[in-house]
């Protein structure tokens, strides 16, 4: 673990603490508010499953994912049956036991970590299971950056690692 990922999750279990302190104030009262700061807290343990949980190559492309829901940046979406344009990324969370739930426009698409091998490119990246009968590929409107594959440099080393584009590998021994 980086650093910087100490720093982040002290801050986010801080927040966390403060937040659910408030909700036990705030008890028994029926209001949208409620329901909004528990969608918080949820969303807070959320993050905090991204640095604790998954591995390296599911982080980088959460940490896509969200900056991309963050930008209003477009994701389309691909399977072996079903295609999805360009739209915009609706929700990312990581739930309990590393299981990742993208909703993508009106689709929801979930898949377990440990589960799949990752293919990286610098824009798209593809998710095969075990058994490569199946698979997910997402392209990004907007490519990977060099500053954010760079705090990766375990990337290339990583058994859920299938394959991993030249150019995104060069971006990482550069670091080391």
């Amino acid at each position: 673990m980086r650093e910087e990922d100490s720093v982040v999750l002290e801050c986010l279990e801080d927040v966390h603490y403060a937040l659910a302190e408030a909700l036990k104030r705030i008890g028994k009262v029926r209001t949208v508010h409620v329901a909004m700061l528990e969608n918080n807290l949820a969303d807070l343990r959320s993050l905090r499953r991204t640095i604790e949980e998954v591995s390296a190559p599911a982080r980088l492309i959460v940490e896509h994912l969200l900056e991309a829901w963050l930008n209003g940046w477009l994701v389309a979406l691909e399977t072996e049956s079903l295609r999805l344009g360009y739209v915009r990324v609706r929700s990312v969370k990581v739930e309990p036991f590393g299981n990742i739930c993208v909703s993508l426009g009106d689709l929801d698409i979930t898949w377990r970590d440990e589960s799949v091998s990752y293919y990286f490119y610098p824009d798209k990246v593809e998710l095969r299971a075990a058994d490569e009968k199946s698979g997910i590929k997402f392209f990004f409107a907007l490519a990977f950056a060099m500053q954010n594959v760079r705090r990766f440099p375990d990337l290339p080393g990583s058994l859920q690692v299938a394959y991993i584009h030249p150019q995104m590998e060069q971006w990482i021994k550069k670091v080391l």
